[in-house]
């Protein structure tokens, strides 16, 4: 028996079948693939947020004053060290009244520097008049000592006669009063010798120095133009110019920002690990950084130190919401190479434990 030949089978019964069997599993397969590309390139991996490092440095003014100039303007360049501007300290009114009152001070110190000069000479008079009359003093001492060495000498002899011609009374009368007279000679001589050495450190010397009121005047007239000397502001590093808060013409308080610089490039990465950390990283382990832009750039990094304790997260990283407040641990890590990253740029990172 010769075999009959197959019975076709209609296109539109094969596309039915293809449309049961195979198509689902196509459409499966191209959105797995589809999901695997936007998780990949697009979807913020959860965990750790991070911020390229911006180096930033504030000139400030260390003292009040006016902004007389400012070389520079926003975004612009500079050098370390460039003169970028200038502080007026005060005006030519408080100048003045500064002078007048360094003045005033110093005819008060002149005035006082005659006073003790006028009460150093009474003391000196004063001190040599009390010498004069302890040497008065000392010599009646001295001549009544030699009356009383005569007395006490004749005494002795009348008291070693047998019979005694002197009770022992008169005696030691006679003895107390030379012995008395002898150290009051010997106390007197020791106390006109110190008023003496006093004395001479007392005596007035007229000297050919410099009058000391004279240099006080130089020194304060000095130290006042050197604090009223204009500031000028340089810069402390190599940047450019990202904020100006005060213009030409403006009060400015010491210790407010004039400008800020800021670094133009940056090879650093702060993140943030947030909660709840299971592992805590450490500089063995490796990081993925993901950028936030349209096509993603992804790169390894290195951990270069590890925070201590947790830190508050600035809220422009984990959501568009301000209020949100939310803490982390910090970690540094290493900017990738050939990653093109601006300062201040918010990235993502993941960790990638090495073997512990």
């Amino acid at each position: 028996m010769q075999k009959l030949p197959p019975i076709p089978t209609p296109v539109a019964q094969r596309w039915r079948e293809f449309r049961i069997q195979v198509l689902p599993l196509i459409i499966f397969v191209v959105v797995l693939l589809a999901v695997t590309f936007l998780w990949r390139n697009f979807v913020a991996p959860s965990g750790i947020v991070g911020e390229v490092e911006a180096i930033k440095a504030d000139v400030i003014s260390l003292q009040d004053g006016t902004v007389a100039r400012l070389s520079v303007d926003r975004f612009e360049r500079v050098e370390v060290g460039q003169e970028i501007g200038e502080i007026v300290i005060t005006s030519d009114d408080v100048r003045k009244a500064s002078m007048a009152t360094i003045q005033n001070d110093l005819r008060i110190m002149e005035l006082r520097i005659g006073l003790d000069q006028h009460r150093n000479e009474q003391n000196y008079h004063q001190m040599k008049l009390s010498v004069f009359e302890q040497r008065v003093e000392l010599a009646a001492d001295k001549a009544s000592l030699i009356q009383a060495s005569n007395s006490f000498r004749r005494a002795s002899e009348q008291h070693s006669l047998q019979p005694k011609l002197i009770s022992d009374d008169e005696y030691d009368l006679s003895k107390a009063s030379f012995e008395r007279l002898q150290v009051s000679v010997d106390e007197r001589t020791k106390l006109i010798e110190e008023l003496g050495a006093a004395l001479q450190k007392l005596e007035p010397t007229v000297t050919a120095e410099v009058d000391p009121v004279e240099e006080a005047v130089k020194s304060q007239l000095a130290e006042l133009e050197a604090t009223l000397k204009p500031v000028t502001l340089k810069a402390p590093m190599t940047g450019v110019i990202s904020m100006i808060y005060h213009r030409p013409g403006e009060k400015v308080v010491r210790g407010v920002p004039i400008l800020t610089i800021t670094a133009p490039y940056s090879d650093r990465i702060v993140g943030y690990m947030r909660q709840p950390i299971n592992i805590r990283p450490t500089t063995n382990d490796t990081v993925v950084v993901r950028t936030r832009t349209q096509k993603r750039q992804v790169a390894d990094a290195k951990i270069l130190r590890v925070g201590t304790q947790m830190e508050m997260i600035n809220p422009a990283l984990l959501s568009t919401d301000s209020n949100r407040l939310e803490v982390g641990l910090p970690i540094l890590v290493t900017l990738p190479d050939g990653m093109q990253l601006v300062p201040g740029e918010y990235v993502d990172l993941s960790i990638r434990y090495s073997k512990r």
